[in-house]
C-alpha cells in the first residue's frame, strides 16, 4: 500500500472534490469549506417575532427554543444570533449528550453551520424574518 501524502490530499479536496479516507467500517469524509458551506447552506434559523406596545421587537426561532428582544428587528436578530452562539458552543461542548436528545438532535446541522462562523454577522446571514 502506497503512504497518504497529506499535502496531496489536502490539494484535492479543495481543488477537485470531497475524498474519502476508510478504516475498517468507519469512514471520514474531507470536504473543502466552500463545499461545506454549500451542503449546510439548507439549514437557516427563521425568527417568528412581534412588535409590542412598548415598540420593541420581540422574536423567537422557530428551529431552537431561544427568545430575544430589540429596539429594532435588526437589534433582535443580532440579540438572537449572539444566544444561538453561545447555545451552539455549549451543543459542541457536550454533542454527544446533545445530538443525542430526542428534543436536540434535529439541531445538529444548524450548530455545525453556526461553530463554521468567525463573527455573529456570519450566522446574521442565514437568520430569516
Amino acid at each position: 500500500m502506497l503512504p497518504i501524502v497529506f499535502g496531496g490530499f489536502i490539494d484535492s479536496v479543495i481543488r477537485d472534490k470531497p475524498q474519502a479516507v476508510k478504516r475498517n467500517r468507519d469512514m471520514v469524509v474531507a470536504v473543502a469549506r466552500d463545499q461545506l458551506d454549500l451542503l449546510l447552506s439548507p439549514y437557516v434559523l427563521t425568527v417568528e417575532y412581534e412588535v409590542g406596545e412598548d415598540g420593541r421587537y420581540y422574536g423567537s426561532f422557530e428551529e431552537i427554543d431561544i427568545v430575544g428582544e430589540g429596539e429594532t428587528l435588526e437589534e433582535l436578530k443580532l440579540s438572537l444570533a449572539n444566544d444561538v452562539i453561545e447555545y451552539a458552543q455549549e451543543f459542541w461542548e457536550d454533542i454527544d449528550r446533545y445530538r443525542h436528545a430526542p428534543n436536540r438532535k434535529a439541531h445538529y446541522p444548524i450548530v455545525f453551520r453556526i461553530m463554521l462562523q468567525d463573527s455573529p454577522e456570519g450566522v446574521l446571514k442565514f437568520i430569516r424574518a
